[in-house]
Formats: structure tokens, C-alpha cells, sequence
């Protein structure tokens, strides 16, 4: 793959309304979970979840705020990104990830695609959008998309976005029925933290980002793609060879660089746990003890389809900041099978 320039990033999750804060609070180890009554577990008691406040509290349908709460996230982004002279674009690329087809619960995307394309339209003359329904490993097909893309028509600029929320009763009892979900308080301590957020960020070819005189966040260095042939959502005994295949991919795209920190989506069950064991023993033929695992899911909770693309932004905020090294392996799985693994690295590297 193309190496590719990030030129602006933005999310919103349970721990900060925008990019920045989200990365502060991931690197604080700040959470913001709480109770959820209005949905009981199998024995009555309360989950834990993680949801996004003090935007659009007073809105009940969790599509409408999940649809206002992205339309705030990409005005900002693009807001910041133009507010330098940056010319505007005359078209405008945006790849929306979503949960897989398969999983059970409301399609975001039918509230929020036209509200993103009344934003976009602001900014381009012409917009295309397209859903990449991938779940969790959305960004990375995303990715290979975009870059074909890119390598086809420079001068695009390209948005990669994702945005899920599992807190819709629906998808809820689905994660329930398996006995997956957290309820810390009743002792049910191993599961996953329902949560929801929002996440975008800008794409370039470098060679124009640098010609614009655009910041350069990071860069995406290698990209790795695979399918896990025994899914959980499967239910059957896993190998657990798809995140293997694909962080194998992505690392032999850097070849001799040492890897200084992982980010992935790790989300506090057991499976995801032993999955992701594997993958490691698989693809480090030796360990380091500096060679950090974030595990950003401990703050926000499980983002499904947003889960890369605010890791993305926590990293490029790492970089900028100085408090994250470079190179990072950043790696998702979904329940559905997609997986996916990304090299990130710092304009310095």
C-alpha cells in the first residue's frame, strides 16, 4: 500500500467531546462509566455501559443523537482543517464505517448519511459517500479503499469516518443472550462495557499534503487485511487465525522497525483476551518490556464500527503531543470475522 498522510483528526466519546480530550483521558486512564437501569441484565441488575453525555441528553432515540452528535464531530474537524486557507476540495470522499450487517440493532447510517452530506456540501462541489460495514475493523477497509482512490485521483480529499453506538436494546439483547455483557456492581466483573462514539479523520496523498504546507498528524506506513474463518458471532471453536493474518500483513509492511506501542480493541472478554495472546505470541518473535498495550476500551468502552478511528485520533495525538512513540500497530477484530491491523507513524519516523 501507498503510504498515506492524516491531516486532521477528531472524535467524541463518553470521556472527552473532542479529539483531545479523548486522548487525554485514554492516557490519564480516566473512565466515565455508570449504570444503566434502563436496561436490566438477565438477573435484573443493571449493565455497565459507557455512554456519551451532556450532548443531546434530552433526545431518547439513540439514532437521532447518534446522528447529531456525528454532525458536531465533522463540522469541527472540517471547520479546523479549512480555518488555515486550506482551498477547498472540489470533491469530498467520505467512507462511513458501520457495524457488520449481520449484527443485530438500528442502521445508524440511514439517520446520519444525509445530515453528513448536508455538512459536507458546505465544503466541496461534488460529495460521495459510501458505508463500509465492517464493524470494528471498518477503518482498515476503509483504508485500502481510500488509498485506491487516492492513487487513482490525487486531488480527492478523502474522510474516513466510523460511528456506532451499542446501547439500542436490540443490539443489547444480542450481547446479552451470550452472556457478554459487564455488570460490575452484581458481580459479573469479565464482559464487555457497551459504549458509543463518533470518529473522523482527513486523508492525503503526502506528496499534496506537503505542497497545501498541511500539518502532518501521522502517517499510515502499512495496512493489513484478513477474515477470521470461525467468528465469535459463529459460536464454533476458533483458531483465532484472522488477527494473526492480518497484524502478520501489516508488520511485514515495515519489515525491520521495531514496534514502540500497540493500540487495539480489546474489549475486557475473555475471548477477545486469548485472540489477541495469540496474535502476539504469533508475530513478536520476542517480547519488550517498553512496548506498551493500550487498550483504550477500559475508558470509553466497546465503540464497535468507531473503535479505529478514535484509536487513530488517541495516536495522532500521542504523536503530537510527544507522548507516544513511533511506530504503533494498531489492530481491531469484529465479532463478525473482519480484521484488521494498521501501521501508524509519527512525521519524525
Amino acid at each position: 500500500m501507498k503510504e498515506l498522510a492524516i491531516t486532521a483528526v477528531n472524535s467524541i466519546t463518553a470521556v472527552g467531546h473532542d479529539g483531545r480530550m479523548t486522548a487525554a483521558a485514554v492516557r490519564a486512564g480516566v473512565s466515565r462509566l455508570s449504570e444503566y437501569d434502563e436496561y436490566p441484565d438477565g438477573d435484573d441488575n443493571p449493565i455497565t455501559v459507557a455512554r456519551i453525555r451532556d450532548i443531546e441528553d434530552d433526545n431518547q432515540d439513540t439514532a437521532s443523537r447518534l446522528s447529531s452528535i456525528a454532525t458536531k464531530c465533522l463540522e469541527e474537524l472540517l471547520g479546523d482543517f479549512f480555518q488555515d486557507g486550506a482551498s477547498k476540495p472540489s470533491k469530498i470522499h467520505l467512507f462511513l464505517g458501520i457495524a457488520a450487517e449481520d449484527r443485530p440493532g438500528p442502521r445508524y447510517e440511514e439517520s446520519c448519511l444525509y445530515p453528513l452530506q448536508r455538512v459536507l456540501e458546505d465544503w466541496a462541489d461534488t460529495v460521495d459517500l459510501e458505508v463500509v460495514p465492517q464493524g470494528n475493523a471498518s477503518i482498515h477497509y476503509a483504508i485500502a479503499q481510500a488509498a485506491e482512490l487516492i492513487e487513482n485521483h490525487p486531488a480527492t480529499l478523502c474522510i474516513i469516518g466510523g460511528l456506532d453506538s451499542l446501547l439500542r436494546a436490540s443490539t443489547l439483547n444480542w450481547f446479552e443472550q451470550a452472556g457478554r455483557l459487564k455488570s460490575v456492581s452484581y458481580g459479573r466483573h469479565q464482559g464487555l462495557i457497551a459504549g458509543e462514539a463518533v470518529g473522523f479523520m482527513i486523508i492525503e496523498d503526502p506528496a499534496l499534503a506537503a505542497q497545501a504546507n498541511r500539518p502532518l498528524l501521522a502517517r499510515i506506513t502499512a495496512l493489513g487485511l484478513a477474515e477470521e474463518s470461525s467468528p465469535r458471532a459463529a459460536g464454533s471453536p476458533s483458531r483465532n487465525s484472522g488477527l494473526t493474518d492480518a497484524c502478520h500483513a501489516a508488520l511485514n509492511g515495515i519489515q525491520d522497525k521495531e514496534i514502540r506501542a500497540l493500540f487495539g480493541d480489546l474489549n475486557g472478554e475473555n475471548s477477545r483476551a486469548v485472540e489477541w495472546s495469540m496474535a502476539d505470541m504469533r508475530c513478536f518473535k520476542e517480547r519488550h518490556d517498553q512496548r506498551q498495550l493500550w487498550t483504550p476500551a477500559n475508558c470509553y468502552g466497546d465503540t464497535g464500527a468507531a473503535s479505529g478511528t478514535v484509536m487513530t485520533s488517541v495516536v495522532t495525538q500521542g504523536f503530537v503531543r510527544g507522548w507516544l512513540q513511533s511506530p504503533v500497530l494498531m489492530f481491531c477484530s469484529d465479532d463478525h470475522g473482519s480484521c484488521g491491523a494498521l501501521v501508524l507513524e509519527d512525521d519524525q519516523a
